[in-house]
């Protein structure tokens, strides 16, 4: 081996000068250890705290979970994503098709009730004066339960506009329970449905909340 400065394999009982401006891409002798001048042999460096940091300075052990343990995981999580979304879907599905229904059933009665009181071309029309504010609301509760939020003034437009449908859709049947029960309960069904749909959609929002809460790191704990 060629060593020309005499680093790695100096003579039996020589010394090693260093020079600290000197640096090389390789490790000198010092960095190893010295030859003892009594010709006791080569006596290596011993170590520090900092060459053997020990087991404090890497942190606490980690425990290994079982792989077969993370794949359980991983599909129970995954499946029950699944399932939330479908059920999500089914009852948005549901919460539409119930207010179109309620829609449908509502509109002749309120139409033939302001027959006789407007002209005819606007009495085609005037059912959208009592659903109007009532599907902007419903649109405007649903936005809201996108973002987390609890729109108050949103429902209370929803529940007066269909409180007022429920009223007008039962003032020309006959009081008996079956024919106020035909007439006015779509539009109360219509936002029992609007309500449980906007509750399933907080309560996604504030598991997602919880889960990244609890994967977020807490800060101030060293490791």
């Amino acid at each position: 081996m060629y060593d020309p400065r005499g680093e790695f394999l100096p003579p039996h009982g020589g010394t090693v000068q260093f020079d600290p401006e000197d640096l090389y891409p390789y490790p000198t002798i010092e960095a190893l250890g010295a030859w003892d001048p009594d010709g006791l042999g080569f006596v290596p460096r011993p170590r520090t705290p900092v060459d053997d940091p020990g087991p404090s300075a890497a942190g606490p052990a980690v425990p290994s979970v079982p792989r077969h343990r993370r794949r359980a995981r991983l599909f129970t999580a995954t499946w029950s994503q699944v399932l939330g979304s479908l059920f999500g879907v089914l009852t948005a599905v549901t919460v539409i098709a119930v207010c179109v229904l309620g829609w449908l059933l509502s509109y002749d009665p309120l139409r033939d009730l302001a027959f006789t009181r407007v002209p005819r071309g606007l009495s085609q029309l005037w059912p959208l004066i009592v659903y109007g504010p009532w599907l902007v609301g419903c649109l405007s509760v649903l936005r809201a339960a996108l973002d987390g939020r609890r729109p108050m003034h949103s429902w209370v437009v929803v529940v007066v506009f269909s409180t007022v449908a429920t009223g007008l859709c039962v003032a020309d049947v006959s009081h008996t329970a079956p024919d106020v029960i035909v007439a006015g309960l779509p539009p109360i069904t219509a936002v029992v449905s609007l309500h449980q749909l906007v509750r399933q959609l907080l309560a996604g929002k504030g598991t997602h909340r919880h889960a990244s809460h609890k994967a977020a790191p807490v800060k101030g704990v060293r490791r």
